[in-house]
C-alpha cells in the first residue's frame, strides 16, 4: 500500500509532519486508536498517570530499488534505554492488542522508508511504545520526568498523537546537541516528529486537567512513541 505518500527530507534537523498532509491512509487508525481504552497501568510509574503496552520489531530491506520493508514483531517485551539514569533498567510491559494491526504495520512501513530516504540501512529495529497520559483537577500527568534527554536510539519519534481531551500543556520541545531550544510547539491529532536522537534532545511538559470538551473529571493524551535503532 503506496496511495501516493510522501516521503520529505528531514534533516533540517527535525521534521514534523501529519498523518494527513502525507497521505497517509489515517482511516487505518481508527480501531488501533480504540485500543486506547484498554491499556494496562504502567508499572513504573506510581502515581497512576500513565497507561501502557509495549512491542518490538525487526525491519529489513528486501529491494532497495522499490524500497519494500519486511515487518517482523519479535515477541519481545523487555525495554532497555542505553542511557545513563534510571531508565537504563530492563523494564516488563504488556504486548500491545494487536501487534500486527494494519495501521501499526503501515506506519511502521512508512517510518522505515522516511528514513531509509535520508540514511540507507539494510536492517533497524524499533521500539514501539503505545500511551495514555490521563490527568486529574488535582494530579497532573508527566510523560518526561527525567527531564531534557535523549533515549538512547538512532533516531526517535516521540509522539505521534491520535487524541488530546480536557486537557492543557503537553508541549513538545526540541533541543541541540548544546540543549538549546530549537522548537516548542503543541502535537495535534495526527502530527508527529521524528529526529536523530543521538544530536538532539527533547522533552515534552505536563499536561494538566482542563475541562474543555465534556463534563468528566479527567482528561488523556494518547500517544504512540518510537525508538529507532539502526541495525546494518
Amino acid at each position: 500500500m503506496n496511495n501516493g505518500m510522501i516521503y520529505p527530507q528531514f534533516f533540517k534537523p527535525y521534521l514534523k509532519l501529519n498523518l494527513e498532509n502525507i497521505n497517509f491512509p489515517y482511516h487505518l487508525s481508527y480501531k488501533f486508536r480504540n485500543s486506547y481504552n484498554n491499556l494496562p497501568l504502567d508499572p513504573y510509574v506510581h502515581n497512576k498517570t500513565r497507561y501502557r503496552r509495549y512491542a518490538n520489531y525487526d525491519i529489513k530491506l528486501v529491494n532497495k530499488y522499490n524500497p519494500l520493508f519486511i515487518v517482523k514483531h519479535n515477541g519481545k517485551n523487555i525495554f532497555t534505554q542505553n542511557v545513563n539514569d534510571n531508565r537504563n533498567k530492563q523494564r516488563e510491559f504488556k504486548l500491545l492488542e494487536n501487534p500486527c494491526d494494519p495501521f501499526l504495520i503501515e506506519y511502521l512501513r512508512y517510518i522505515s522508508k522516511l528514513l531509509y530516504f535520508n540514511k540507507p540501512f539494510d536492517r533497524i529495529n524499533i521500539d514501539v511504545h503505545q500511551v495514555r497520559q490521563i490527568t486529574y483537577p488535582e494530579i497532573n500527568s508527566h510523560n518526561s520526568p527525567e527531564g531534557i534527554h535523549q533515549d538512547g536510539a538512532d533516531f526517535v519519534v516521540p509522539a505521534l498523537v491520535f487524541n488530546r481531551y480536557n486537557i492543557r500543556g503537553g508541549v513538545s520541545f526540541v533541543y541541540d546537541e548544546f540543549k538549546n531550544e530549537l522548537n516548542k510547539d503543541i502535537l495535534e491529532k495526527y502530527d508527529f516528529t521524528i529526529f536523530n536522537d543521538k544530536e538532539l534532545y527533547h522533552y515534552v511538559s505536563p499536561i494538566q486537567y482542563y475541562e474543555s470538551d465534556g463534563f468528566e473529571d479527567f482528561g488523556f493524551r494518547d500517544i504512540l512513541g518510537l525508538d529507532i535503532h539502526i541495525i546494518e
